[in-house]
């Protein structure tokens, strides 16, 4: 199965378990992997038959920034399902960073699978 990607979306969130976490907007940084046939829209080169991973981008930006999450693992599941449900996607995997979270990494995160390659 062919994978559409999309690598280092930056979105702000709010997301986090504490008070000060809360109030503010965070940076998250989004790694999408999505499992899609391109062979039609590769033949007739029509963007109808393809992922369109702007549309794609547009939803998660809108998705994480109407709501608010206290864990990332809350976030990641309730998105990879509206994602599928939106654009009929039958396997994606979902990596998120937050980033300067803990002081001694970079980043801290989460990646997740859902749904089944053909």
């Amino acid at each position: 199965m062919d994978r559409v990607f999309i690598h280092g979306l930056a979105v702000d969130a709010r997301i986090g378990v504490f008070e000060w976490e809360k109030q503010l907007q965070q940076p998250l940084i989004f790694d999408l992997e999505m499992a899609w046939d391109i062979r039609q829209a590769a033949a007739s080169d029509d963007l109808r038959y393809a992922l369109n991973y702007q549309a794609v981008t547009e939803f998660v930006e809108q998705f994480v920034g109407q709501q608010q999450f206290e864990l990332l693992e809350s976030l990641l599941e309730r998105l990879a399902a509206a994602l599928q449900a939106e654009f009929g996607i039958v396997w994606l995997s979902i990596r998120v960073e937050k980033p300067a979270v803990v002081p001694q990494a970079r980043a801290v995160g989460l990646r997740i699978e859902r749904g089944t390659l053909e």
